[in-house]
């Protein structure tokens, strides 16, 4: 299984839902200017989907169920569209895939195009301790309604030392992330990806809002995704923001587990004894 996380964070965030699932063999992969990976480079969506598809093609792996949330759910698409013989299965949460109008109004937004000039890029750069940075967010939004767990996981891997400072820094620094957020330029090319994508996928969608904005209450994935697909199913969550996986994580485990539970009896034409193993 392929884990492929969310802008500003790492592949750690992803153990509430991995503990729960026994005898997978899990690549938790940490996106280029996230968690432990390099951070060279400009910005660049393709390049980042570039970066997976090469990992795959260095480890050489296949029969992949690929799990993406948010921006990893778009790296998901992209990778599996070009290797599609790799791929067995996707699980989509919240992807970044917005409806095709969409990308046009965002080049031609007032908002900042300089990560700079993002609020995003502003955010605590500083901290003492990864427990510091829990006990500033357990009781703030978006994080007040995250799992315990799964926000402790998040700040215990979410920072990381720098020579010559007294202090951690983040990770994923916050002009990167707000460079993530606001380079969306070209990405519209995911929609003649989509008919590609000729194998079983679960699109998972909090409740949408038009308009591409840093408004995480919401969903930014497009409704007709899953119709656009050739085989997909769409699992409508209106009662969670984007951070699906943070707010719902055993949710989330379950239909990782269903989608395994169906590949299993896709090869072996019975039912699967306990979990299923790959």
């Amino acid at each position: 299984m392929l884990l492929l996380h969310a802008t500003g964070f790492h592949g750690r965030c992803w153990d509430s839902i991995a503990r729960q699932l026994d005898d997978i063999h899990i690549f938790a992969v940490d996106v280029r200017f996230h968690g432990g990976s390099d951070r060279h480079g400009q910005v660049d969506w393709p390049l980042m989907a570039s970066d997976i598809e090469q990992l795959l093609e260095q480890l050489d792996l296949d029969r992949l169920l690929a799990v993406g949330h948010s921006m990893g759910g778009y790296l998901a698409a992209h990778t599996a569209a070009n290797q599609l013989a790799r791929f067995k299965q996707l699980v989509l949460i919240d992807p970044v895939i917005f409806p095709l109008d969409e990308y046009q109004k965002f080049v031609q937004s007032p908002e900042p195009t300089n990560p700079a000039d993002s609020p995003v890029s502003r955010r605590k750069n500083r901290w003492q301790s990864s427990a510091e940075m829990y006990q500033r967010f357990r009781d703030r939004a978006p994080f007040d309604t995250w799992q315990d767990q799964v926000l402790r996981d998040y700040c215990e891997y979410a920072l990381r030392a720098v020579p010559d400072e007294s202090t951690l820094q983040l990770a994923c620094d916050p002009l990167h992330e707000a460079a993530v957020y606001l380079n969306h330029k070209g990405n519209e090319a995911i929609h003649e990806l989509l008919p590609k994508l000729n194998v079983p996928i679960t699109v998972l969608r909090a409740r949408y809002k038009p308009g591409i904005r840093l408004d995480f209450s919401t969903s930014p994935t497009w409704p007709g995704l899953a119709d656009a697909l050739p085989q997909a199913r769409d699992i409508y969550l209106p009662n969670h923001s984007h951070f699906i996986p943070m707010e719902a994580p055993e949710l989330v485990a379950d239909i990782i587990q269903q989608a395994i539970d169906e590949d299993w009896r896709s090869v072996n034409g019975d039912e699967p004894e306990g979990n299923a193993k790959t």
